[in-house]
């Protein structure tokens, strides 16, 4: 006895897949930088020194005395006079107690006595002694003002580019079925037939 039968024959149906892979990028382009550095105002105040020369011992030593150091010369020069005349004059009243000794001091006395004799030194200093020289220096009043420097910088912007993945699907092979009858008949009203 033969059974009807649907017979199904199908085929799987394949899904295609392309992807084209994303692109990206990132660039950073460096800033600009601008650095000026400008020099620092610097002030150097030098005060002169000060220079003595003294030329007053030269001058006296040439005979070229002030009346005040000739003044004060001759009252040292009396004063050593009053002073050798006062040895002198008890020297010879020692020579007048011992006449008794014999000798004539009286008239030795006078004689040395009658010459006068008056010697004024000039008592010279010596030449490199002559003229002093003294120099006084002032120290340099030295001021500065650092100035900062003038930094300019200019950012750049950040370069980005993006492509974003795409990805395609499409039908690579599509899907089948097939539907066989084997042995199935159709039976109407006073007919049949063989589908």
């Amino acid at each position: 006895m033969e059974f009807p039968q649907i017979r199904l024959s199908s085929e799987r149906a394949y899904l295609g897949i392309r992807v084209e892979r994303g692109h990206q990028s990132i660039e950073q382009p460096k800033a600009e930088l601008h650095i000026q550095q400008p020099k620092a105002d610097m002030s150097i105040k030098q005060l002169p020194g000060k220079l003595t020369i003294d030329q007053t011992n030269a001058w006296q030593n040439l005979g070229l005395k002030s009346s005040r150091v000739r003044t004060e010369e001759t009252a040292d020069h009396a004063k050593r006079t009053v002073l050798e005349g006062t040895a002198r004059m008890a020297e010879e009243g020692d020579e007048l107690m011992r006449i008794e000794n014999g000798g004539e001091p009286l008239a030795d006395q006078a004689a040395r006595n009658a010459i006068w004799q008056f010697d004024y030194p000039l008592d010279g200093m010596p030449v490199y002694d002559l003229v002093s020289i003294d120099y006084q220096a002032n120290e340099p009043e030295i001021s500065f003002t650092k100035n900062e420097p003038v930094i300019e910088a200019v950012p750049q912007k950040v370069r980005y580019d993006y492509q974003p993945r795409k990805v395609e699907v499409f039908m690579q092979k599509y899907g089948a079925l097939d539907i066989d009858f084997v042995n199935l008949k159709y039976k109407g009203y006073r007919f049949e037939t063989e589908i």
